[in-house]
């Protein structure tokens, strides 16, 4: 019976790591708030909240999110971004980006980058992301 508590408790610590290793396991269900700090991210998309499926702009539009494992940490695959309505009819990439990725670059537990690549083709590795193919926006972000 001891065995059995100790591997359950073994079970415990693995899950608590797993959960404390992905920044989005500490976000509400109703979406973690974060204020736009950069020109970009203050002139498209306004202050956001973000959850693990999905990250809501100022305006209410919704950009849907879906984890995707790999090299590169905190990537993300997101769809329906043409249906996104921003501030002064900007688009979140480029236009006529329909699909694509984001990167979540936490600087810290204040402040957030995000990584913006538009198509089909996932960024190869977290380094120099902005030199990459399909890179075509990034955003900064604070906590409120």
């Amino acid at each position: 019976m001891a065995r059995l508590n100790k591997g359950v408790g073994f079970a415990s610590v693995c899950l608590g790591f797993t959960l404390l290793a992905s920044p989005l396991a500490d976000a509400e269900d109703a979406g973690e708030k974060w204020i736009a700090v950069s020109n970009t991210a203050m002139s498209i998309t306004g202050d956001i909240e973000l959850s693990p499926t999905a990250i809501t702009m100022s305006t209410g539009s919704v950009l849907p999110l879906e984890a995707v494992k790999g090299d590169v940490p905190n990537l993300y695959r997101f769809t329906h971004a043409n249906d996104l309505k921003l501030l002064r009819d900007n688009t979140f990439c480029l236009p006529h980006t329909e699909v694509g990725y984001v990167v979540l670059n936490y600087r810290g537990k204040e402040e957030l980058e995000i990584d913006v690549f538009d198509g089909d083709e996932a960024p190869h590795s977290a380094d120099e992301l902005e030199s990459q193919p399909g890179f075509c926006a990034s955003y900064f972000y604070q906590k409120p």
